[in-house]
């Protein structure tokens, strides 16, 4: 993928007029070190999905498609379409995003919080779910627990599943204190 085609990516979302938020390891590179990862992860609206991805196949023919339930991923261009319906807290990832260059991406607060969903999904791999807890814990030391919303981290946590919010709580916590997680 390369920066002009991800480039007409987001002009497709932005053509389509489809909410759109940058998560992944894109997302957490750009608030910590960048890691390596080939493919590029949006959370899209989802009733513009449909428009998207006809718009994507007028823009670069046969993509590669993959439904995998919560997402669309397009293999011929390393990107998956997470829908926004699939989870509450994706919806709320597009609703709580900011603007870097011409990304739209979510808080920190939000993007921990998906890792955090990440890392407790029983349907995830293993070792992505740790890399998922590595993540969590790199965004929520970069930024700082005094620069983050707890309240709001709190009240997203919640929506993960019920009582997630104590256990999210706790973990931060464990974090504050240096002592080693594992979820």
């Amino acid at each position: 993928m390369t920066e002009e085609d991800i480039t007409r990516v987001i002009q497709v979302f932005n053509d389509v007029g489809a909410r759109w938020a940058l998560v992944g390891a894109h997302a957490t590179g750009m608030l910590t070190t960048p890691r390596a990862t080939a493919d590029f992860d949006f959370i899209v609206e989802e009733r513009k999905l449909p428009a998207v991805l006809n718009a994507l196949r007028e823009a670069f023919g046969d993509l590669g498609e993959q439904d995998i339930g919560a997402a669309v991923r397009l293999t011929s261009i390393d990107v998956d379409l997470i829908r926004s319906g699939n989870h509450p807290l994706f919806t709320k990832a597009i609703d709580h995003v900011r603007t870097r260059e011409h990304w739209f991406v979510p808080r920190a607060e939000v993007i921990i919080v998906l890792k955090y969903l990440s890392a407790v999904s029983p349907w995830r791999n293993r070792a992505k779910r740790a890399y998922d807890v590595g993540d969590l814990r790199m965004i929520y030391a970069t930024v700082g627990r005094d620069q983050l919303d707890l309240e709001l981290m709190k009240d997203l946590s919640a929506l993960v599943y019920p009582g997630a919010e104590q256990e999210f709580m706790e973990l931060l916590e464990r974090i504050d204190r240096g002592e080693p997680i594992e979820i």
